[in-house]
């Protein structure tokens, strides 16, 4: 029976949480959503819903935490083993990539430089290489790129070297020592290991050490689609072309198949105008694929953002107060459509502060308060909760 369970089970999350500075947004929120289901996040304004749903699709990298979704981890833990072994080896690289400074100016311009001037240009380069390489104590991002584009210079600089050894006279460096018996082996150090440091950048566990995580259209790829608390549609575009914008991540056509219309990208065109013509029905839109989106009332650009976010193909939809600023009427047309978008056997996870709207749709309800879970359930249990009566009401 558990094993059936966890086949079910599409997203969770374990202990999530995110800060900003001093201010833990979200703490340790632990959820899960199965697959079909439709589960409720709800909470007083500045409970930290939003940023939990920006957690979920990597809009916002979590501090710490884990999130799983269709099986596959969003979150990847780095020990701090890992991240002590990756700053040590990339500052051997720094060192050793440092060599090539010495190579260029001694068989390049051996005449070229007075000694004073040459030690000085060498330490320059020297000291810039270093401060470039100074955000990897931060594992930012980009400092993997650098180390990259380092390692391809010196890969480039160790391979001519080695080819052009045999026309090198041997020479004096700066007036110092004999340069030439120290080149083909110089160059082979650095060929060989600049090419097993650019090997090494490029593994998973290196990339998570530099702060590397899934992006959010990685995770849309993956099937987690989402709606915006504020609606961000393209008003001057029509709702066709809106929708349309959807499918780009299930498109593979590239940049001269676009340019060019290749007949590869003309299918994709066409197959990405049929399916988000279908998309605009199913939320009942079909009779204004050429109107402006900007022109449409509130309910229909709400409507036109699920449209959109459904062309995604997700599995999970995210909806973040799908029915803020709508009247009775089209409150009780979103309940069904939320309803016939469960049917279709697409799980629902939903933000929403109209509570007759969570009672009627939400099979489980979970509860956040100052970023932190403080109730989950069946609606009926939560309606009588006196942690979530007070949350809303306060304790008098």
């Amino acid at each position: 029976m558990a094993e059936r369970k966890s086949k079910n089970l599409l997203l969770q999350t374990h202990k999530l949480v995110k800060k900003f500075g001093g201010l833990t947004a979200v703490k340790d929120v632990s959820l899960d959503v199965k697959a079909g289901e439709i589960v409720a996040l709800i909470g007083p304004n500045g409970a930290g819903k939003t940023t939990f749903f920006n957690c979920l699709n990597q809009v916002t990298v979590p501090t710490s935490g884990t999130i799983t979704f269709a099986g596959q981890s969003l979150v990847s833990v780095v020990l701090p083993v890992t991240r002590l072994l990756i700053l040590s080896l990339s500052q051997v690289f720094a060192g050793l990539s440092l060599l090539w400074l010495p190579l260029v100016l001694g068989v390049v311009w051996p005449d070229t430089f007075f000694r004073l001037e040459a030690v000085l240009v060498l330490s320059l380069l020297a000291i810039f290489r270093i401060y470039l390489l100074r955000p990897l104590s931060y594992f930012r991002p980009w400092s993997r790129l650098l180390l990259i584009i380092f390692a391809l210079v010196d890969v480039v600089c160790g391979a001519v070297w080695l080819a052009q050894s045999t026309n090198f006279s041997e020479i004096s460096f700066f007036g110092l020592f004999p340069f030439y018996p120290l080149l083909v082996p110089g160059a082979i150090v650095l060929l060989i290991g600049s090419l097993a440091l650019l090997i090494m950048f490029n593994l998973s566990r290196v990339r998570e050490a530099f702060g590397q995580h899934l992006r959010a259209d990685a995770v849309t790829q993956l099937g987690m689609g989402r709606t915006f608390q504020n609606i961000r549609l393209f008003s001057s575009l029509s709702v066709l072309d809106n929708v349309k914008l959807g499918r780009h991540c299930r498109t593979k056509a590239n940049f001269f198949g676009a340019v060019f219309c290749l007949p590869g990208a003309r299918r994709e065109e066409a197959d990405s105008a049929t399916k988000a013509t279908e998309c605009l029905r199913f939320v009942g839109l079909g009779k204004q694929l050429e109107s402006r989106a900007g022109a449409l009332p509130y309910g229909d650009q709400r409507r036109l953002e699920i449209a959109r976010a459904l062309a995604t193909e997700p599995k999970l939809l995210l909806l973040d107060e799908p029915a803020a600023g709508m009247n009775p009427t089209e409150s009780r047309e979103l309940i069904t459509l939320v309803r016939r978008i469960s049917q279709a056997g697409i799980a629902i996870l939903i933000i929403e502060h109209d509570m007759k709207v969570i009672m009627n749709l939400a099979d489980r309800i979970f509860v956040l308060d100052h970023g932190e879970l403080i109730a989950s359930g069946i609606p009926e249990a939560i309606r009588r909760d006196p942690k979530v009566i007070e949350a809303y009401l306060g304790a008098q």
